[in-house]
């Protein structure tokens, strides 16, 4: 829930995370709500909560800015096809993710 320029996310453990300020980019209110920076969601992991938090960075990295998919997928140290899927709606999208999306549309300034 956003109020004046701070944002309020339900974090990960039901706790409530606050950004201060304006002007967030996705990937910082996606670090903020899942508590873990980019560096850690790069490269191929079995990690089921890493591979949603990756998710979340691809779709949003897509719609908030022009960069290709080859980028993304370098980006995150992952293949080409993987961004693609994600993009397609190959990979089913849990509550988390619907629910993590859903924050971020209505809360980043570009």
């Amino acid at each position: 829930m956003a109020k004046g320029n701070r944002i309020y996310f339900e974090g990960l453990n039901n706790d409530y995370v606050e950004i201060v300020g304006s002007g967030f980019t996705s990937s910082q209110i996606i670090e903020e709500f899942t508590e873990i920076e980019i560096d850690r969601v790069k490269g191929n992991t079995k990690s089921k909560r890493i591979s949603d938090i990756r998710k979340l960075y691809i779709k949003n990295l897509k719609k908030y800015t022009d960069t290709p998919n080859k980028e993304i997928a370098d980006l995150l140290e992952i293949g080409r096809s993987t961004v693609t899927n994600v993009l397609s709606g190959r990979y089913k999208e849990n509550d988390f993710i619907i629910k993590s999306s859903t924050e971020i549309d209505k809360n980043v300034k570009l």
